[in-house]
């Protein structure tokens, strides 16, 4: 009975079937009703069976329970089944179920599929570590916390879809600069010359960038991670010679709305500052406002006692990638104290009151104060230039009344050596100056001359001593005291006022040369002892402190060669 019932199965199926294809072949109309039943019915293989079963009872009923059947009547049960998908092939039919596809699609239209991969893969190269593993989409290369530079990378693009293009990027490398982009995996830095790559860049092209943003990312040090950027932005720093640490890279959709990195206003790379930026003015007494000068030039006078009474700073930067922070500076004005705090630009001290200012204090904020050291240094009354103080200690002096009358500024990057010394920067105590000592005759003499010249030559026959002095009348100051050989009393040198008027490197006889003669009154002469002829090492006769010459005045040859070599013409020079 059963195996009747599947024969009857079959034979209503290919009976249908049969009909189809009769109809298709002698209407020619059929292939429209056909389409408008695609549009309007979405026919499947289940849709034909249920449309059998209704227009016959029975069969549903046998079809319902064909479940039942044993492995022998399955096998026919299947031609049956064979049937159905042929009468689905011939009728345009989709018996596919599962499918989402709509007979309405434009098949002439591309479609990027729904489910497509596109990421980035990257590696970096790290001091003392070489190349790391290859991390991808967001994930962190390099180190944090470790100190340790990376220098160089390699990106490459996994892109399965349709779209055209790669990832082109560059870094800038300390003691080089920026280097020339690179693509396709391609390294991107240095190997093996321990150069650190400060900064980042990169983009997408082709189609691809119509479609996708890069977004990246550095971890540089003494700031830690920087803000995301995207498409060709710097990440990093530059003329900070700041190291990049650590960097993550991701491809996000631009259609994506979310699971973006957060693009805020802070800056994604940090500007470095040339000590050129760094300016500042004084006002001086008696002058008025100096010109503004640079970072490390003067600031103010030296050799005119003149007092600062005032002072003015600035610093220009580039105001998208500028650091963060301030110069704050105060000073310590004569009976006024110290000032309050001013900031770029505000004048500090006072105009137009005659008070000098006597110290100052200087320091950084924020981000300046992280890569840089400011150094300054004062020149005082009585202590003339003092050392460099830095970072809000103070230079100059307090509690003596000693003013301030230069300045100098600069700005230093963060363990590079100071401008100069670091000592005795700040003085609390006067300039010690003992009673000077009671002139000697030679000095008292001295005081009562006049020369055409700042020199002035004393010599002493009788002592057997030159005085050389400098200064003016009433003022004259020793700065040597030689022993001589003046003329013997049977041949005495001519004593007065006399001026000196020439020179000469030597004279002699057959048996002996002197050398370096200032001569200051007709055949009398300033000039070296004795040597044998032509020599400057072999001493003839070197006797000092005795009245022993002819009747010039002999000295050591190398005091001698001092006053032909220093003491000009229209010296005055008095023998007693």
């Amino acid at each position: 009975m059963k195996k009747l019932i599947s024969i009857m199965l079959v034979s209503v199926l290919i009976l249908a079937t049969s009909t189809v294809y009769a109809d298709e072949l002698s209407d020619g109309i059929v292939e429209n009703e056909i389409g408008n039943l695609e549009v309007d019915s979405n026919v499947t293989e289940n849709t034909v069976v249920e449309n059998i079963a209704i227009e016959n009872p029975e069969i549903e009923n046998k079809v319902s329970s064909s479940d039942q059947l044993s492995s022998e009547e399955n096998d026919e049960s299947s031609e049956a089944d064979k049937n159905i998908e042929k009468m689905g092939y011939l009728t345009g039919t989709n018996t596919d179920t599962d499918s989402d596809t709509d007979s309405d699609t434009d098949s002439d239209t591309e479609i990027e599929p729904d489910e497509y991969y596109i990421g980035v893969r990257y590696a970096a190269h790290v001091q003392n570590i070489g190349w790391q593993n290859e991390v991808s989409d967001g994930t962190t290369s390099g180190t944090t916390g470790r100190g340790l530079q990376i220098e160089a990378i390699n990106i490459v693009l996994d892109n399965s879809t349709s779209y055209s293009g790669g990832i082109s990027y560059a870094s800038h490398i300390k003691n080089i600069g920026w280097q020339n982009e690179v693509s396709g995996g391609n390294i991107s830095g240095t190997v093996g010359r321990n150069l650190q790559i400060e900064a980042i860049k990169m983009h997408l092209t082709g189609e691809l960038s119509e479609h996708f943003d890069i977004y990246y990312r550095t971890h540089i040090a003494d700031v830690g991670w920087m803000p995301w950027t995207k498409n060709g932005q710097i990440s990093g720093s530059i003329g900070l010679a700041d190291r990049v640490e650590a960097l993550e890279i991701r491809i996000i959709d631009k259609n994506e709305l979310s699971n973006k990195p957060e693009i805020t206003s802070e800056k994604s790379y940090l500007q470095g500052l040339a000590n050129s930026y760094l300016t500042y003015s004084s006002h001086v007494q008696d002058i008025g406002n100096m010109p503004w000068v640079s970072g490390g030039n003067i600031t103010g006078t030296t050799g005119r006692k003149l007092r600062i009474e005032g002072i003015n700073i600035n610093l220009s930067q580039d105001t998208v990638h500028s650091l963060t922070g301030t110069i704050m500076y105060r000073t310590h004005v004569q009976d006024i104290g110290w000032t309050g705090w001013k900031t770029l630009g505000q004048y500090s001290g006072t105009s137009g009151r005659a008070k000098q200012v006597e110290a100052i204090e200087i320091k950084l904020t924020g981000q300046l104060a992280t890569f840089y050291n400011i150094y300054y240094s004062s020149h005082i009354e009585n202590y003339g230039w003092l050392g460099w103080a830095s970072n809000g200690q103070t230079s100059g002096s307090t509690g003596i009344s000693y003013r301030v009358e230069a300045l100098r500024i600069n700005l230093v990057r963060k363990g590079a050596p100071a401008p100069g010394s670091v000592a005795n920067y700040y003085k609390n105590k006067p300039v010690y100056t003992p009673k000077p000592a009671a002139l000697d005759v030679m000095s008292q003499n001295a005081q009562v001359r006049a020369s055409s010249t700042r020199w002035l030559i004393m010599t002493d026959t009788s002592a057997c001593q030159v005085g050389v002095y400098s200064g003016s009348y009433g003022n004259w100051s020793r700065v040597a005291l030689w022993s001589c050989g003046p003329g013997k009393p049977s041949t005495p040198t001519v004593k007065g006022e006399f001026t000196i008027y020439g020179r000469g490197k030597s004279f002699g006889s057959r048996s002996y040369t002197c050398w370096y003669y200032t001569q200051f009154y007709g055949n009398y002469l300033f000039h070296s002892v004795l040597y044998n002829r032509g020599s400057m090492t072999r001493i003839q006769d070197g006797t000092l402190g005795k009245q022993v010459s002819h009747g010039c005045v002999r000295l050591d040859i190398n005091n001698a060669k001092w006053l032909y070599d220093n003491i000009p013409n229209g010296t005055k020079v008095v023998i007693y």
